[in-house]
C-alpha cells in the first residue's frame, strides 16, 4: 500500500500474472486510484484488466533493464480487458518508479 493509506473505493483493480517462474506461475492484484497503489498476492474476479508476462520479462522489468511500456510494445506483456479505467487513474502509478527502485535494492530475482 503506497503512502500507508487505504486505496479508495474508486480504485481500478488490475490482475497481474507472471508465468513460467521457478516455483510456477504467480498471480497478484494491483489496486490503483488517483493517489495510491496497493499490491497483494492472489487473484481478483473484479479485475478490469489482466497483464500477463513470462518470468524472464518480469525479471528484466524488476531489474530496471526493461520498462513495462517497452515490454508491451515488444509483445512481451499481454493485455486483456479495458485499459481506459487504468489510464484514468494513471497518477496513482507515479509512486511505482521510486518504490520499484527501492524494492530492487532489497530483493533478489532468483
Amino acid at each position: 500500500m503506497a503512502g500507508g493509506q487505504e486505496v479508495g473505493s474508486d480504485a481500478v483493480v488490475v490482475q497481474q500474472l507472471v508465468t513460467g517462474g521457478p516455483d510456477g506461475d504467480i498471480a497478484f492484484v494491483l489496486e490503483v486510484d488517483q493517489s495510491h497503489l496497493r499490491a497483494r498476492p492472489g487473484r481478483d474476479p473484479k479485475a478490469v484488466l489482466t497483464l500477463t508476462e513470462a518470468w524472464e520479462t518480469a525479471v528484466l522489468i524488476h531489474r530496471g533493464e526493461l520498462t513495462v511500456h517497452a515490454a508491451f510494445r515488444a509483445g512481451l506483456v499481454k493485455v486483456r480487458g479495458d485499459v481506459r479505467p487504468l489510464v484514468a487513474v494513471a497518477a496513482g502509478l507515479a509512486p511505482l518508479g521510486p518504490a520499484a527502485a527501492a524494492l530492487r535494492e532489497r530483493t533478489s530475482d532468483a
